[in-house]
């Protein structure tokens, strides 16, 4: 009796080898899916002569190759690279805002990267490049696009080396007999008026412009914007607004302050001084600084826009 039971127990049943090939082969063409391969983008190469050498002008096609993924190590030093080169290299696009950076300070460029049209009007630009062993790229203007990350590129985009900053404490050591500071801490980061800004500052010969965060100035489409006013304006980099206002006091600047009070005297009735600092941004200011009003007639509830608030205050400066 017990030997039944263990020959009952002892070992499972399984099916035939046919069976089994039959009910695997089922299953898979029931689980069985189309497969899609999604496209990839691939580098198009065309060629055509610039300046009467041959050049090769790359754009972006969608391809139905699939994408090769990419092997290799990477130098243990990478990361440390990388952080470095965004620390201290920016984009600039914009025609006249890379022509006025390859005008003042070529040896900053990294890379360039240009479409045929405007490849042609910057030769000069192409064969400094060429001459130094520094790269640059004919494009199409998708590819560009895609480059500068804007689609108001213009034609042109570099890599450079950030500008110089400097410190309010070490422009303010050096005399000057005649000087205009623009202040900007307490102003909203937007490119397009931080850009009127610098270009405004740069039309009517304004060196500088006092800042706590130049970082913000620092950008690509603040750069677009001032059509190359970056290059003609130093920033001066300040540990806050309060302490900036001290040094700039001691160094025998008049301070003035924008303000939309009725009470404050008019910006016509103020006699402006040859070293001048004018403060866009509300607070700190002392009975010793001026306050005025660029329009008692002004019937809306805010001022004028920055930018524009920057040319009234320089154009009454240029002509005190």
């Amino acid at each position: 009796m017990n030997k039944s039971k263990s020959s009952n127990f002892s070992k499972p049943i399984f099916s035939p080898l046919s069976d089994q090939k039959r009910f695997s082969d089922r299953r898979s063409s029931q689980t069985k899916r189309p497969s899609y391969r999604q496209p990839a983008s691939e580098p198009h190469l065309t060629e055509t002569t610039l300046g009467g050498v041959k050049v090769v002008v790359k754009s972006s096609r969608i391809s139905d190759k699939p994408n090769k993924k990419k092997t290799g190590a990477l130098s243990p030093r990478a990361p440390e690279k990388i952080k470095k080169n965004r620390a201290e290299e920016m984009k600039i696009f914009g025609e006249n805002a890379c022509l006025s950076l390859f005008e003042q300070r070529p040896e900053s460029i990294v890379r360039v990267w240009a479409t045929v049209e405007v490849a042609h009007r910057i030769g000069e630009m192409l064969s400094y490049l060429a001459t130094n062993k520094k790269v640059y790229h004919v494009v199409d203007r998708e590819e560009l696009e895609l480059v500068s990350g804007s689609e108001h590129h213009g034609g042109i985009c570099m890599l450079v080396k950030k500008p110089r900053i400097f410190t309010l404490a070490g422009y303010v050591d050096l005399p000057r007999k005649a000087d205009c500071l623009i202040m900007l801490d307490g102003v909203a980061n937007n490119p397009q008026n931080l850009g009127g800004i610098l270009r405004t500052c740069a039309f009517y010969g304004v060196k500088g412009i006092v800042t706590s965060q130049p970082d913000m100035l620092l950008n690509a489409n603040t750069a677009r914007v001032a059509e190359g006013g970056l290059e003609y304006v130093h920033i001066l980099q300040s540990h806050d607004g309060e302490t900036a206002l001290q040094q700039l006091r001691q160094a025998g600047y008049q301070i003035v302050h924008i303000s939309h009070e009725k009470q404050v005297q008019s910006i016509n009735s103020l006699q402006l001084q040859d070293k001048v600092v004018f403060v866009l941004a509300n607070g700190w200011a002392t009975k010793e600084d001026a306050k005025v009003n660029l329009s008692l007639a002004n019937p809306l509830k805010s001022g004028l826009n920055v930018a524009v608030a920057t040319g009234v205050l320089l154009v009454k400066w240029v002509g005190r």
